[in-house]
């Protein structure tokens, strides 16, 4: 029996990731990580749109990883779209383009839900134990808090004060 393979792909506001796993009976194993810095902000995430450029950019990425993610012959193919994709006026659309060019269905995903897979990936990769952490993701169309310690989140909080969001709004030059 041929183990299954699942592929995971973040559709952040500054970078797009991918990550392809494979299932065996010990667990789950990484066999490829991508990633690709598209910028789906840049010149618009401010304005409420993602550019024409970017847009781009994000139709050419997951075409790509769509090609490699058939290489490996992957079986699941979870898509999760964040901040520029729930603010922009044309995010939808963009999910909507990359269905029909790639047959690859994303999820666009609140702020809270952000917030909830950061926490577990963060558990999946270390052992926060029994005191109470803070966990804070700053990425570039939003910003995560997620109170919490490893049995539960206490308190989780998405704001869209990232990174590029800021650089557009406030930066004026170098």
């Amino acid at each position: 029996m041929n183990p299954e393979k699942i592929a995971v792909l973040d559709l952040g506001t500054n970078t797009f990731n991918l990550l392809i796993a494979e299932k065996s009976e010990d667990g789950m194993h990484t066999i490829h990580k991508e990633k690709t810095g598209v910028k789906l902000g840049k010149e618009g995430i401010t304005k409420g749109f993602i550019s024409a450029e970017a847009y781009e950019r994000a139709i050419n990425t997951v075409s790509h990883y769509k090609e490699v993610i058939d290489q490996y012959g992957v079986s699941k193919i979870v898509a999760v779209a964040t901040s520029a994709f729930r603010n922009a006026r044309n995010g939808y659309q963009l999910v909507k383009d990359i269905k029909e060019k790639t047959d690859i269905d994303v999820q666009t995903i609140a702020g809270e839900k952000e917030a909830e897979l950061i926490y577990y990936g963060v558990k999946a990769a270390m052992d926060l134990g029994k005191s109470t952490s803070l966990l804070l993701d700053i990425g570039g169309g939003s910003v995560e808090f997620v109170i919490c310690n490893n049995d539960k989140i206490f308190w989780k909080g998405s704001y869209e004060i990232g990174g590029q969001r800021l650089i557009d709004k406030f930066q004026n030059s170098d």
